[in-house]
């Protein structure tokens, strides 16, 4: 058996004891996962438009990407949630014809009595203290000092003349999501009235070229509009081709009505213009949260679960802090799982518990109904199992030779052919994706799929076929109950 001895010459003549060092055979695969969050930043940002910045607490956010920018909010979520994962922002500038969203209150006072008002902003609640005789301007000075007094809200205020003006901190349509009322609530002698709502237009285009080569597991958008989530597809199906195979996962916020879809804006219509096994749809509804809220929340803890287990099933998972006031029906989530829409449910405290995670892929490219990517596992498993065998291939058989034949070349000769080949597939097939990470199933079936050979007229090129049978998600017991 020749000894792959590399490092010390085989005509050495000074005496001596000799040990080259190989690592190869030693530790485990794995890798740090990392989780990248793409939304809007502020001019105030201090971070660089359309690179990608590591972010590790949520002050550093709110410096880098602008106070209350939905980029910043979004890592700050993510952070709340999950701390294993490397977390990585890809800043979006907003347009330069970009306009906000923004709401206007007018504020009447009588004879206020000493109080509070209410201000409502995304379900979180907040109070200004108002003071006995306090007049119009001072009512509208104080809402704007106690919204103005929280950095992390997505929105600022202004006052002008016994009128409240609140803005969303970034420019374009995500900032229509804002959801903002106020009104007096222990203060007499003071009314307050919506005015008019203005929403925000021109939203910028997402630019992926400056992600390079990194590969991001995990990634959550605030960008939902058709544009938008086509130009995420198309970068996570090059991402996940064979010329790249860095491939990863996008959640996106869908809001408004459930709809159907033929209707725009719903989030059955949305829907129907997505069609990605890469792209992950998030039913916010009309709950009160912003839409990217919802998508950074659902990535940081599903992410957690699939980091570590690809096939793991995600049912009942618990999302902490979101506030899930609105819940479909037994039918609307049947109808939100046809039309490629993840499903949640509510525990008896109001808790958001993940039903079941689909893939926006519903239909092959003839147009047919298409269940091959319905759960997210089968994209995360397939993915996960042919990063395994890369890895594993590469780590052991660099620099060894191929040969086109089944010679005997020798114990322990380092000749790659398509036997040595095969029995590796077998091997990591029975010891790994089946015995030590349950990925897969049916070992018989899938040695008899294995198919290797050395291309014809090449001497350099390996070529293999094999069909891993993936484990399932036991969602569903459907019995009959025969009585007697």
């Amino acid at each position: 058996m020749p000894i792959p001895i590399r490092q010390i010459p085989a005509n050495l003549l000074v005496p001596g004891q000799y040990q080259e060092i190989d690592n190869s055979l030693a530790g485990s695969q794995g890798d740090i996962k990392k989780a990248l969050m793409i939304g809007l930043m502020t001019g105030e940002g201090t971070a660089g438009p359309g690179k990608p910045v590591q972010v590790l607490s949520e002050t550093k956010a709110h410096q880098l990407f602008g106070q209350g920018s939905h980029a910043a909010i979004m890592a700050a979520t993510f952070l709340s949630l999950n701390k294993v994962e490397e977390l990585w922002v890809l800043p979006v500038a907003e347009a330069q014809a970009g306009t906000a969203w923004k709401k206007v209150f007018s504020v009447t006072v009588s004879t206020a009595v000493a109080g509070a008002v209410s201000i409502l902003i995304n379900g979180k609640k907040m109070t200004a203290a108002i003071e006995a005789d306090a007049d119009a301007e001072a009512v509208a000075a104080a809402i704007v000092a106690c919204i103005n007094s929280d950095i992390t809200l997505p929105v600022t205020a202004e006052a002008d003349a016994g009128s409240v003006t609140v803005l969303s901190t970034v420019k374009g349509t995500a900032g229509n999501y804002n959801a903002v009322s106020i009104a007096a609530e222990t203060s007499s002698g003071i009314t307050i009235t919506d005015g008019q709502k203005t929403p925000g237009a021109n939203d910028p285009a997402i630019d992926f070229s400056r992600l390079g080569e990194v590969r991001y597991n995990f990634m959550a958008s605030a960008f939902d509009s058709v544009d938008a989530i086509r130009a995420s597809s198309d970068e996570l199906e090059s991402r996940y081709g064979a010329m790249r195979q860095i491939g990863g996962r996008m959640y996106i916020g869908l809001a408004g009505e459930l709809g159907s879809v033929s209707e725009s804006g719903t989030m059955l219509g949305q829907a129907e213009e997505v069609n990605s096994p890469h792209i992950m749809l998030v039913p916010r509804g009309k709950n009160p949260e912003l839409p990217c809220v919802w998508a950074a929340a659902w990535c940081a803890i599903a992410c957690r679960i699939l980091a570590d287990d690809p096939a793991a099933n995600t049912y009942d998972t618990k999302i902490p802090g979101l506030l899930g006031g609105v819940e479909f029906t037994a039918d609307e989530r049947q109808k939100l799982l046809q039309a490629g829409i993840a499903t949640y449910r509510l525990d008896t405290t109001g808790n958001v518990l993940i039903e079941r995670l689909v893939t926006s892929y519903t239909e092959n490219t003839d147009g047919g109904r298409d269940t091959s990517y319905l759960d997210v596992q089968v994209t995360e498993t397939v993915d996960a199992v042919r990063t395994y065998i890369n890895a594993e291939a590469k780590k052991r058989f660099k620099t060894w030779k191929l040969a086109g034949t089944e010679e005997n070349f020798g114990s322990g000769a380092k000749v790659m052919t398509a036997g040595v080949f095969r029995s590796f597939l077998a091997e990591l097939y029975s010891e790994v994706f089946i015995k030590a990470f349950q990925w897969c199933q049916d070992f018989d079936g899938y040695k008899k799929s294995i198919i290797v050979e050395v291309k014809q007229d090449s001497k350099t090129r390996l070529e293999y076929q094999h069909q891993p049978n993936l484990i399932g998600q036991f969602y569903i017991g459907a019995g009959l109950l025969q009585f007697k």
